[in-house]
């Protein structure tokens, strides 16, 4: 199943996109460019979390949401720009992480909170240290997961009736 089709088949309902990354460490910016670039829609909340993930968790909770979308640099052996679907279970093994709180422990506490379908994107970092920019690899699959993203929320979308209008977490409504 390609990237689109996992999508398709996991995305449903009232949807929550943390986007998670250090802007400060290249490719582990990749979540939250990803996040930077997904298109305000009714039924779907974007946080960019950046490097503290649980600071941002009462904003998802509070959603109540259908589906929750972790998207982080996750180092999983693979080319930089790589793209994975990890469910939690599978994330035991990629440690350490840039940020304080395994995606793990997020996933678990999302999931117990929400009883939504949580899962995460991982893309492949190359360069990680300080002040290093973002890998032309990376760069295009944080394009690539966005418009990905941006069409199974619009598929979603069409598919669903009335929903809770869109917000970004730290914007002020419109």
């Amino acid at each position: 199943m390609n990237v689109e089709e996992q999508l398709a088949a996991r995305v449903e309902g009232s949807v929550v996109v943390m986007g998670i990354g250090n802007p400060m460490r290249g490719d582990d910016a990749a979540g939250s460019l990803v996040a930077r670039r997904i298109t305000p829609r009714p039924g779907v909340c974007v946080i960019d979390a950046e490097d503290v993930p649980e600071a941002h968790v009462a904003a998802a909770v509070r959603r109540q949401p259908d589906t929750i979308i972790l998207i982080d640099a996750v180092d999983f052996g693979s080319t930089p720009g790589a793209i994975a679907f990890l469910e939690r279970d599978q994330l035991a093994n990629y440690w350490p992480t840039t940020h304080r709180t395994p995606l793990t422990f997020l996933i678990g506490i999302l999931e117990e909170a929400t009883r939504a379908r949580v899962f995460a994107i991982g893309i492949q970092p190359g360069r990680t240290g300080l002040l290093e920019p973002v890998s032309n690899a990376v760069a295009a699959s944080v394009g690539a997961v966005a418009g990905l993203l941006n069409e199974a929320l619009a598929r979603n979308r069409a598919a669903a009736g009335p929903v809770p209008a869109s917000s970004r977490v730290g914007e002020a409504p419109a």
